[in-house]
């Protein structure tokens, strides 16, 4: 039989990944275009201030990054248990924190600027100072929309609407380019003007988020009222070691690439290594933002199933996502040696065809490590739902770092003993590195194993993740039969842990009212093939009953205050009993899936 649920998450997995990859898409383009701009349509100085404010740009990054992540945890905890109000106190908590502290940040780095410049090695002699200056100062009045962006586009994806997020990025995007036009070629902006209109529309996609969670019907309302300072530092604090870790994660990576160049400049063939950096940068974007938006899609559904402690399902995601990151890479990675020379000449047009043959062999040798590039990405990310934080930035710096260096050397050596392509042999070198950072990943395991007192554990589970086995049941339900055959589950299950038949009797009646419910009304609404899971969990005194579907939103709560309005004593009577006998009864929805958790508690102890 096949698993239901796992296909009702594989179903939203796949929406979330397609919608990550168009947002990452999105930032990538956005992001290149300033580069684009900067390198191309301005002086050297300028192309120069870009290297030289990155790295301070990055760490501003961390602001949003940490109440957004913070937000994310505390959010899907709270939505898993049907707490709405906890959710919507936790964004407002994100945003006043991680507002008030990116406009404190904006204000003292615009007074400071000179000296902040003057840190970063930036001889103030230099013509790129006061590029600097201009380009840092531009960049940072930005930073408020960027933290509300940050933590918005997480309650837009959490709550399913990819459309919102998408949206906001598109208006960012088109601001900003639109502005670079008609500022370069019309007006004659200088630095700061570029990087003010970059700012501005940043501003732009904010205020889409802004209208949607204040003025429309969003799932999560900021709610500000009773937040304290000691909460909002909680709430920030979650996200703080996986801020953290993503600002070492793009810090590495610019760093990589930076030595990359350095190595092409070093080693390489001039007229070849130039132009094969060029290609295989920009092709990187777009792999890259591929294997991110898998991982990003893990991280948020693995943070629901370990808020519910469901580590079967748990395992079946993180198995779903390693497989579909395995085939596309694997996939990728043939197109991309197959077409490597054809991607060469359209890219580079009018050059001699020894550059186009030696640039597509540096992309082919590219190739060959990344499916080990996407194995280290995805243990990176596995291993932060278990709040492992030092070992991730450990294995970025030593991927993306050390054996980039050591792979350079070594490929530029091999290469020129054999008298081949130089630059090819760079990128191969760069490859090998990543095949020795997924091998000695076994290591990292064995190392958090032993800190968890667990040997030979792939999977580096804690303790007290989950619930036993011998503690739930759970079914796929495709129509009524189902719902009886799991209702009689249900009442065995509840005889075998010695539950009173006033609980027995409940839990396998609510299994019946609730599910046939779904069935009858969200199935047979719209033409598309909706899914039903039911899962009982045994916990001391009480039984949790949980039902996931996919079907139209609605709030069955509200349906059976209609009911118990009705006047006819004998009508809907199950639906009654349950809702007057069970000591709780929550709905929420979550990844655009309804979830309905009905708690029965045992009064007689």
């Amino acid at each position: 039989m096949p698993d239901n649920n796992i296909t009702l998450t594989s179903k939203v997995f796949r929406y979330m990944v397609l919608s990550f990859f168009v947002s990452n898409i999105l930032t990538v383009l956005g992001t290149m275009m300033d580069s684009f701009t900067a390198s191309n349509a301005m002086d050297e100085a300028t192309a120069e201030a870009v290297g030289f404010v990155s790295p301070a740009v990055i760490l501003f990054s961390l602001i949003g990054t940490t109440a957004a992540v913070g937000f994310q945890v505390t959010c899907i905890r709270s939505l898993s248990k049907g707490d709405r109000e906890t959710a919507g106190k936790a964004l407002g908590e994100a945003l006043i924190f991680g507002l008030g502290i990116s406009i404190i940040v904006m204000t003292l780095t615009l007074i400071f600027t000179p000296r902040i410049v003057f840190f970063l090695h930036v001889s103030p002699d230099s013509a790129a100072f006061g590029q600097c200056v201009s380009y840092l100062r531009g960049t940072v009045i930005g930073l408020p929309a960027i933290t509300a962006m940050a933590i918005f586009t997480k309650g837009a994806h959490i709550e399913g609407n990819r459309n919102i997020a998408l949206l906001s990025i598109g208006v960012m995007l088109s601001v900003n380019v639109l502005s670079d036009l008609i500022g370069l070629n019309l007006l004659h902006f200088n630095v700061f003007a570029i990087t003010l209109d970059t700012s501005i529309s940043y501003y732009a996609g904010a205020a889409i988020l802004v209208y949607y969670y204040f003025r429309m019907d969003s799932l999560v309302k900021p709610v500000f009222k009773g937040s304290n300072f000691k909460e909002m530092i909680s709430v920030n604090k979650i996200g703080l070691a996986a801020g953290v870790i993503g600002v070492c994660y793009s810090f590495s990576l610019m760093l990589k690439a930076e030595l990359i160049n350095m190595g092409v400049s070093l080693y390489g063939t001039e007229s070849i290594g130039l132009q094969a950096y060029n290609v295989t940068v920009q092709i990187n974007y777009f792999v890259s933002a591929l294997m991110d938006s898998a991982v990003s899609a893990m991280y948020l559904l693995a943070g629901m199933f370990s808020a519910e402690q469901d580590k079967n399902n748990f395992k079946k995601i993180i198995k779903n996502v390693v497989i579909y990151e395995f085939i596309v890479t694997a996939v990728l990675s043939v197109l991309l040696w197959l077409l490597s020379g054809v991607l060469a000449g359209l890219y580079l047009g009018n050059v001699s065809p020894a550059v186009v043959e030696g640039t597509a062999q540096a992309l082919r040798a590219y190739t060959v490590g990344l499916l080990f590039q996407m194995i280290v990405l995805v243990f990176a990310n596995y291993i932060q739902c278990f709040s492992h934080y030092i070992i991730p930035v450990i294995v970025f710096f030593i991927s993306n770092v050390v054996l980039v260096v050591f792979g350079e050397g070594y490929g530029a050596t091999i290469a020129t003993f054999r008298n081949t392509n130089t630059t090819a042999g760079i990128f191969g070198g760069v490859s090998v590195g990543y095949i020795i950072s997924a091998l000695i990943l076994p290591v990292f395991i064995a190392i958090i194993n032993w800190r968890n007192g667990r040997r030979y554990n792939l999977w580096m589970f804690p303790k007290d993740f989950g619930v036993s086995p011998g503690d739930e049941i759970s079914a796929d339900i495709r129509n009524q039969k189902e719902v009886m055959d799991f209702s009689q589950r249900a009442w065995n299950f509840c005889a075998e842990k010695g539950e009173s038949e006033r609980i027995t009797y409940l839990t396998s009646l609510a299994v019946e009212e609730m599910a046939n419910n779904v069935i009858e009304h969200g199935f047979t609404k719209d033409n598309k093939k909706h899914m039903l899971n039911a899962r009982i969990v045994h916990k001391e005194d009480e039984l949790i009953i949980r039902m996931r579907d996919n079907c139209v939103s609605f709030d069955p709560r509200k349906k059976y205050e209609q009911i118990f309005e009705n006047d006819d004593p004998g009508s809907n009577c199950g639906i009654k009993m349950i809702m007057a006998e069970a000591s709780d009864v929550r709905y929420t929805t979550m990844f655009n899936l309804n979830n309905l958790l009905i708690r029965i508690e045992d009064r007689e102890q």
